[in-house]
């Protein structure tokens, strides 16, 4: 009997859907673009779960579940609930690596920023965490030390001589817009409204030679 429960446990593990409704393949090593569209699609799951239920309501189950995974796939791929909120978390702030040198790119950097940042999978964690700050205060710390203050200093970096001005431009860059974006009062920007957003912030702080 538990020789059964085992392979039937590696069949329905081998049977998982992809990400676009087909077939995964079979026993054997998955391709590196198989696995980054998995934990993609696992991602993109736990954030809608996230905003649906909050953290404390989201279950790695739940989540297992809306993609059509086994909950050891979801655990493969994140070790446990606080790091899939973590992965999704950091998620966010590729786009902030390599760091930058110069105003062309530091403008490019700022626009990624806004239009990442006011987006809706940042603006649901952002709330998430915020409601759940009071009962889980490591998980706001965390989540500070990997998304803002992370931000912050990449900006720091790619300002040079200017680094004091990082937080200040950082502060900008989110703004009373982002506060809209938190109380669900304006949609996210456009790519075109995140760029003049970003501009705005970079000449208040750095001046005209930006």
């Amino acid at each position: 009997m538990k020789r059964q429960r085992i392979i039937t446990s590696v069949e329905h593990e081998s049977r998982e859907t992809d990400a676009t409704g087909g077939r995964r393949r079979g026993p054997g090593r998955p391709r590196r673009e198989d696995v980054d569209a998995r934990r993609e699609e696992i991602l993109a799951a736990a954030v809608r779960l996230f905003a649906e239920r909050g953290f404390t309501g989201t279950t790695i189950e739940a989540v297992a579940l809306a993609v059509g995974a086994t909950k050891r796939t979801v655990y493969r791929h994140f070790t446990d609930k606080t790091g899939l909120f973590f992965a999704a978390v950091e998620r966010l702030h590729v786009h902030e690596r390599p760091v930058v040198h110069d105003g062309a790119d530091l403008e490019e950097l700022a626009t990624r920023m806004v239009h990442i940042l006011h987006g809706d999978d940042a603006v649901t964690l952002h709330r998430l965490v915020v409601a759940e700050s009071r009962q889980l205060p490591r998980l706001a710390a965390t989540f500070y030390e990997r998304g803002p203050a992370r931000s912050i200093e990449v900006l720091a970096a790619s300002l040079g001589p200017d680094h004091g001005s990082a937080e200040p431009l950082y502060t900008l860059l989110l703004g009373e817009a982002h506060r809209r974006r938190l109380l669900g009062l304006t949609p996210a920007p456009t790519r075109d409204e995140a760029r003049a957003h970003a501009r705005h912030a970079l000449r208040l702080v750095l001046g005209p030679r930006v």
